[in-house]
């Protein structure tokens, strides 16, 4: 290991475009990103925060060197992005050597979700109330800590829709805390999902840490990862998608093609503001809504595939 001080990459993002900077960033260095949003705290309710609508620091961290030319491959990226406003280019600056593989640990909490899920990351100790289901997470360098409003939403909606025994199918799994909730809630077959084989070892490995042997983790998408291996007829019960407006509406089709009768989709990723073109799309490809539930300026939608006769 090098000796020479780490290098910490910093860039103020609008909220909505978080996660494609956060995957750039990730992408070049190979690290954990730390994701900072501007938040207060809601008087009277326990663990109760809210984001504020501002800018968002993302943190990356570098192994030295960090040449001018993939400081330029950095900004390039970012700015080819589509983002809903101008950002700033990074900025750069070198860490204690004893600092930086502890640095973004710091942004991490115990979090309370639904009614009784608990994620807690791994260094961190909680001694867990009756009847709480306790998912230990390490995300390492993919995506899905409980922090983010979408996956908070999605935890919900698994512990409110998920029937015991069901098939589950994590499509996006990142850090795998979807698949693992929903093990740990009752879930029978499960399937996760990524298009980045590198977040499948961490997902392997978080599913590891809970003692949880039912998921299948793949690298690819629907399509390729993705029906079941043995029974490509068998649709699933339980569908969970946590990405993006734009993959929610790509991936639409497959998402139908994917659910058992009756099937029940989560899907989120997007800001409230999109839910109602979102909606449209859904009800327009032959499926129900059950629910629409907003957190802050996101949203997560519940929607049923209906038999074609009753």
């Amino acid at each position: 290991m090098t000796n020479d001080r780490w290098i910490e990459i910093t860039v103020r993002v609008p909220p909505d475009d978080v996660d494609p900077v956060a995957s750039i960033l990730t992408d070049f260095t190979g690290q954990p990103v730390a994701i900072e949003p501007q938040i207060r705290r809601i008087e009277g309710i326990e663990f109760g925060y809210e984001e504020l609508d501002a800018p968002v620091t993302v943190r990356a961290y570098a192994e030295p060197p960090l040449p001018d030319s993939q400081r330029d491959a950095i900004e390039a990226a970012l700015a080819a992005l589509l983002l809903s406003a101008p950002v700033e280019p990074p900025t750069y600056r070198p860490l204690d050597p004893t600092d930086w593989s502890e640095e973004w640990k710091r942004f991490y909490d115990v979090q309370h979700v639904g009614g009784r899920l608990v994620v807690r990351p791994s260094w961190l100790e909680y001694a867990p109330r009756e009847g709480e289901v306790v998912v230990e997470l390490d995300p390492g360098t993919a995506f899905g800590t409980g922090q983010h409003e979408t996956t908070r939403l999605c935890l919900a909606a698994i512990e409110r829709h998920l029937r015991p025994g069901e098939s589950v199918l994590d499509v996006g799994c990142g850090s795998g805390i979807l698949a693992i909730a929903a093990a740990k809630l009752g879930a029978g077959r499960i399937r996760a999902i990524d298009v980045d084989p590198d977040t499948i070892a961490v997902t392997q490995a978080n599913a590891a840490i809970n003692d949880v042997h039912t998921i299948e983790a793949a690298a690819g998408s629907v399509g390729d990862a993705w029906p079941w291996p043995d029974d490509p007829a068998r649709g699933v019960e339980l569908l969970v998608l946590n990405i993006s407006s734009r993959a929610v509406l790509l991936f639409l089709p497959e998402v139908i093609a994917a659910l058992a009768p009756d099937g029940r989709a989560i899907l989120s990723g997007f800001l409230a503001r999109d839910a109602g073109e979102i909606e449209a799309a859904v009800i327009a490809a032959g499926l129900h809504i059950i629910e629409v539930t907003p957190e802050l300026e996101w949203c997560a939608i519940v929607a049923e595939r209906q038999p074609a006769t009753r």
